[in-house]
């Protein structure tokens, strides 16, 4: 559907943009946004320069004509404050922008589908206060309003990112979605789809994992074992770093005397020491390690981003390596490692694409009507 015409709202670095022209095989009209997230959205303008941007608070005019579908990624940092409170006063710049744009989009231009995505926790009772918010504006405009949840796994990532869309339809009941679970190659033939001649392939989030993390390069040696053995022999049950291997295997008193003998400088001595003793009292410890895995990686946000080691050497991805686990375009334009959470702020544009191809199903009449106006769809298998 070449002549679909759509457009987005706060698209941030985008993925999700980039997911929805995959399925028309066009570019949006336009980007509808604020001031606040011009440093995100470089990006995609740099990327799509003959896409305008408006930028809602510094005097843009939204353009007239009606569009078959508006997408969005509004940021869902603030979905737990939201969900203890309807005040206005929790609505602060860092949770309002979900309720702000759908009342633009819903209430200005009124597009025939407007969707968007958000945190897992907005289909579960946790999200219950900010679902409710969002059908109200549903009922406020006259569309019918549905949820879906999914994960990229069953998009074709090999990255488990479970996510809710929530979707508004204009002129009738909610669609029954389609039920996705495509083939997905593992991480380690999948980050090798990243060509040489591509950029951004000389900034590294860990330049040597071993170097970087001597607790690391004390797991390879008490094994001794390689890198690439031990990553592919441990990618199992729910241990993926190696401060959390460490301790649950009894490791950490002998990687400390490794460290102190080895390394007595080394910052991790100390930390490794409260690990060890936060243990002793029964407690818990945040895991700031760098993550192994082998067949998919756990979502890219934190320390996944940040300390994802490559399946075969020894050390983090790059720059273009993270945005291939998001699917983004090998020849998208990105600044440095500085900007590098503005990936995570992102759809995987598989997941983005499978989203936007049922959305033009539905303006084709080719969804079934659930008869419902209010409609929760998941789409996770054996989660």
């Amino acid at each position: 559907m070449s002549d679909t015409k759509w457009s987005t709202i706060i698209p941030l670095i985008g993925g999700s943009a980039i997911g929805c022209s995959l399925a028309t095989g066009n570019k949006p009209q336009y980007h509808l946004s604020y001031k606040a997230f011009a440093d995100n959205e470089k990006h995609i303008q740099n990327y799509w320069p003959d896409v305008p941007r408006i930028s809602l608070d510094e005097g843009g005019v939204i353009p007239e004509g009606e569009l078959d579908f508006v997408n969005s990624v509004c940021p869902c940092a603030g979905l737990s404050q939201l969900n203890t409170s309807r005040s206005d006063e929790t609505r602060d710049d860092k949770n309002k922008w979900m309720f702000e744009s759908a009342e633009v989009v819903l209430g200005q231009v009124k597009p025939k589908v407007f969707f968007g995505e958000n945190a897992p926790g907005l289909f579960t009772n946790s999200g219950k206060k900010v679902l409710d918010g969002l059908h109200d504006l549903a009922k406020k405009h006259d569309y019918s309003f549905s949820v879906y949840r999914t994960n990229t796994m069953l998009h074709g990532i090999p990255q488990r990112r479970i996510r809710t869309f929530y979707f508004y339809w204009r002129d009738g009941n909610c669609p029954e979605m389609s039920t996705f679970n495509r083939h997905t190659v593992p991480y380690h033939e999948y980050i090798k789809q990243v060509p040489e001649g591509a950029a951004n392939q000389n900034e590294f989030t860990l330049k040597s994992a071993t170097q970087e993390y001597r607790s690391y390069e004390f797991i390879l040696k008490h094994h001794n074992t390689t890198h690439q053995e031990f990553v592919k022999g441990h990618d199992e049950g729910s241990i993926h770093s190696v401060y959390t291997y460490l301790a649950e295997k009894g490791l950490l008193s002998q990687c400390l005397e490794y460290l102190k003998s080895n390394y007595p400088d080394s910052r991790e001595i100390r930390r490794l020491e409260s690990i060890k003793a936060k243990i002793a009292g029964g407690g818990r410890f945040m895991d700031g390690s760098p993550g192994f895995y082998y067949d998919r990686t756990n979502a890219m946000v934190g320390r996944t981003l940040t300390h994802l080691m490559h399946p075969f050497e020894d050390r983090g991805l790059s720059i273009r390596e993270t945005l291939h686990m998001m699917g983004i375009p090998h020849d998208f334009p990105f600044t440095s490692l500085r900007d590098l959470n503005h990936i995570a702020q992102n759809v995987p544009t598989c997941t983005a694409r499978d989203m936007a191809s049922d959305v033009l199903r539905y303006l084709s009449g080719d969804l079934k009507d659930t008869g419902k106006r209010f409609h929760m769809q998941d789409n996770l298998h054996g989660e």
